[in-house]
């Protein structure tokens, strides 16, 4: 039924193109003769009444002709709209009946298997009890199995009723169709960690991870960087391989502590290609450290009016 309204309204479409084009020629034809009246009327000789009737006669025909275009038209396209809500209709009905028969295969399903495992279930709490009188754990299951065949038959007896009833809402429209089970999301898929190499920092140093958390490492200290940035480190000096004598000796000399990320010797790894980012030497930050500068809180800037003379 869906494919033989579906090709209804494919020739019903294919019907309207054809008069749309075949109403463009009439009505090219009625503008020709209207101008052509107009012409007789505006500059042509009036006593001739036979070459008037004849223009007004061609007017008249070619209008006809558009206006009953113009009736087969809109018949055309209320046919059209009135397929179209029948294709609709018969989707939603045949959607419906799937829906209600895929239902009504799942309920019938359930009420088989329940006689079944509920036969069986007596047997093995029947089974259970022989033993309940001086064994504790047959007991228990025995107890517990013959509580769930009990709340489980009675849940069965209302919930089986209501569903086999539902098949038949979902055709006569009065229950939705039911919503597919949802699928689980696929498991996020995590991102392998960047590639790292231990450096020795011969300086305190930061740097910003790509999604932009700010790190940093003491003076003396081992510490693993992202591989640019440690070739960056080795070749300014700033670091140097963990092989190096150096780390023998200055390992864990700072004694352990956090690195300032605003002390005045520490060094931006991010801004060493800088060419205008000031880079210090290890021995330059050896002597700024020693000399241990301190900022000092002056409070807000102060500004004002200084009057100096002019020189000429």
């Amino acid at each position: 039924m869906t494919q033989k309204i579906e090709t209804t309204i494919a020739a019903l479409a294919k019907r309207a193109d054809q008069l749309a084009i075949k109403r463009a020629k009439a009505q090219d034809a009625l503008d020709k003769a209207t101008k052509a009246r107009q012409d007789a009327l505006l500059s042509g000789d009036l006593d001739d009444e036979r070459a008037l009737a004849r223009l007004q006669a061609v007017v008249d025909t070619a209008a006809s002709a558009v206006t009953g275009i113009d009736d087969a038209i809109t018949v055309l396209a209320r046919q059209k709209s009135e397929a179209e809500a029948q294709l609709t209709a018969e989707r939603e009905r045949v959607k419906r009946a799937e829906a209600a028969d895929k239902l009504a295969v799942q309920v019938s399903a359930i009420a088989t298997v329940f006689k079944p495992w509920l036969e069986r279930s007596r047997v093995l709490a029947d089974t259970l009890a022989q033993l309940e009188h001086w064994h504790f754990g047959c007991n228990e299951m025995s107890q517990f199995l013959q509580s769930a065949m009990g709340q489980l038959e009675t849940a069965m007896n209302i919930q089986v009723a209501e569903l086999q009833a539902m098949p038949k809402a979902i055709i006569d429209g009065v229950m939705d169709v039911p919503p597919p089970k949802p699928v689980a999301a696929p498991p996020a898929v995590t991102a392998e960690p960047e590639p790292t190499r231990t450096v020795f920092c011969l300086r305190s140093i930061r740097w910003k991870s790509a999604a932009g958390r700010e790190y940093s490492a003491l003076q003396y200290e081992d510490v693993q960087l992202p591989l640019a940035l440690a070739e960056k480190a080795l070749r300014r000096g700033v670091c140097v391989p963990v092989t190096d004598d150096r780390r023998k000796t200055l390992r864990n000399a700072r004694g352990g502590h956090h690195a300032n990320v605003n002390a005045i010797d520490i060094v931006d790894l991010d801004a060493l290609d800088d060419p205008k980012a000031p880079y210090v030497g290890p021995e330059t930050a050896e002597v700024l450290r020693q000399a241990d500068f301190k900022v000092v809180d002056r409070g807000p800037a102060r500004t004002g009016v200084i009057n100096v003379a002019r020189v000429l």
